[in-house]
C-alpha cells in the first residue's frame, strides 16, 4: 500500500507505521494452507511468516529498512483492505529509510537466557 489513501487505512489499523511511504500486508489464503497430518492444526500462518521473513531480508540486502507490524486487529484490516473472508492478515509490514539515530525500543533489546528458552530431554 502506497497511495495515500491506502496509508490512512494502515494509520486507522496501527500506529506503528512511522511514516512509512510503503506497506506490505502479508496474507495468506486460508483455502488454500497446509493441514497438519491429524487435521488439527494448518501453516498458513508459518507459511506467511516465512515469507515476511525473507522479504525483510531481500529488502535489507537492497538497503530498505522494514518494520514488522503485528499492533493491529487483523480481521478490521481485512475488513478495511476489503480482502475476502479467506484471506487472513498475518502482518504488516513497514518499507522505507529510518531516519538518523533511529533505533528499536528498548523492550526489543530484552533477551532472556538459554536455560529459559530451551529445554533438553
Amino acid at each position: 500500500m502506497q497511495s495515500e489513501e491506502a496509508l490512512k487505512i494502515v494509520d486507522s489499523l496501527t500506529p506503528c507505521r512511522y511514516g512509512a511511504p510503503v506497506v506490505l500486508a502479508v496474507t495468506y489464503d486460508s483455502n488454500q494452507e497446509f493441514t497438519y497430518p491429524g487435521e488439527k492444526y494448518t501453516s498458513g500462518a508459518e507459511d506467511a511468516s516465512i515469507v515476511a521473513t525473507h522479504m525483510m531480508l531481500m529488502a535489507a540486502a537492497e538497503g530498505v529498512d522494514s518494520c514488522w507490524l503485528n499492533f493491529f486487529d487483523p480481521d478490521k484490516a481485512a475488513e478495511a483492505m476489503k480482502l475476502p473472508a479467506s484471506e487472513k492478515v498475518v502482518l504488516l509490514m513497514d518499507l522505507g529509510y529510518a531516519a538518523e539515530g533511529t533505533r528499536p525500543t528498548p523492550t526489543h533489546e530484552k533477551t532472556k537466557s538459554i536455560e529459559e528458552l530451551v529445554s533438553y530431554c
